[in-house]
């Protein structure tokens, strides 16, 4: 269990993660280094006087006891970077969070672990295509990682509870917040079925400064960053920046050159910075997922019941495919046209299928 001694630790000025390392090679605990004479302090920190002071007088440790009062009445765990639920994952990477703040009740070291990320306007291409990619993945024993914030990382929240999928979101400012604020329900959901996670203490505002470090955690946490959707300029080419500094696959979804937000996603790819995305099977195929466990079968689509026999043809036909083409469903069928149309229009407003641009077809979800 995280003592106060292990959150002070993570509070002194002047001790990054390599530091840290070299520091708890030496000493058996945190307390016993706080309990370290001045004289071995300065043969660690030389001249770094203010840093031996801080931890001589401790001056840390009463914002160090309200994080644990307030850890306390919320159930919060602090995961010290050589706990043995610290995130594995985290470790890999050079600029590890020294303590993260947890609270919810999946695995951090769950086998696979996929960071989606993307535009805060997504497009009704990305929203369908985040959505199919967590759908498809589902079989693989996933979990999904993302930012909470509007846009991709939502519907990635969001689209993973509604398919029981663990989702955690990584946060730039302390738990006794949620931002953006209109996500707090969905975030409280997120405890429940994933969990939230940041290194920063309560008080810690959302300043811009804040996302980088918030996105190297995405980044590091993760097998995979898979991109949908992103400016030139922007946190989730930050995010996939950091993916390939730290050695994690990176996918794009490719879009129109002239699309704003496919801007950074074609820039990913173009560069070789990132996998193209086809399909799901990229995905797959690329991380060696279908060798580990076998691929599931497509979910099979509920058939409604009190659809006439005409209806039920056209549906079977629309549910064996992901989406269909009107023409495709006239070849197959062999109805006339006008009972088609009838079928198509009575299937759509019942809500059963959903009709896409260029007259194409698909089961709703």
């Amino acid at each position: 269990m995280t003592s106060i001694y292990d959150i002070a630790f993570a509070n002194i000025h002047g001790i990054g993660p390599a530091t840290a390392k070299e520091i708890m090679n030496i000493y058996s605990s945190t307390e016993e280094f706080f309990n370290e004479s001045r004289a071995n302090l300065e043969k660690i920190f030389k001249s770094k006087t203010k840093t031996i002071d801080d931890i001589i007088n401790k001056r840390m440790f009463d914002k160090c006891e309200k994080e644990m009062e307030f850890m306390e009445k919320y159930g919060i765990n602090c995961l010290f970077f050589k706990d043995k639920d610290y995130p594995k994952r985290l470790l890999e990477i050079y600029d590890f969070p020294i303590c993260i703040f947890y609270q919810g009740n999946q695995d951090l070291n769950n086998k696979r672990m996929v960071a989606i990320v993307g535009t805060r306007k997504p497009t009704e291409y990305g929203k369908e295509l985040t959505e199919k990619i967590i759908n498809d993945l589902k079989g693989y024993g996933i979990s999904v990682v993302s930012g909470l914030a509007y846009g991709i990382d939502i519907i990635s929240h969001k689209r993973s509870l509604k398919e029981e999928i663990p989702t955690f979101a990584v946060l730039g400012h302390g738990l006794d917040m949620i931002y953006p604020q209109e996500h707090q329900d969905l975030a409280m959901e997120m405890t429940k079925h994933g969990g939230l996670i940041t290194e920063f203490m309560t008080k810690t505002k959302p300043e811009r400064y804040n996302f980088p470090k918030r996105n190297r955690i995405i980044a590091g946490l993760c097998d995979c960053v898979i991109v949908v959707e992103a400016a030139k300029k922007s946190g989730s080419l930050v995010t996939a920046d950091l993916a390939n500094q730290y050695d994690r696959e990176v996918f794009a979804l490719p879009g129109r050159i002239n699309d704003e937000f496919s801007e950074g996603c074609n820039y990913l790819i173009s560069s070789q910075r990132a996998h193209i995305i086809h399909n799901t099977n990229d995905i797959i195929q690329i991380m060696n997922w279908d060798i580990a466990l076998p691929k599931q079968a497509e979910p099979i689509h509920k058939k409604p019941s009190k659809l006439t026999k005409h209806e039920e043809i056209i549906y079977d036909i629309i549910a064996s495919k992901d989406e269909i083409n009107i023409d495709d469903i006239s070849f197959a069928c062999a109805l006339s046209p006008t009972i088609i149309a009838s079928c198509l229009l009575n299937l759509e407003l019942d809500g059963i299928i959903r009709c896409l641009p260029k007259k194409n077809y698909k089961i709703c979800n």
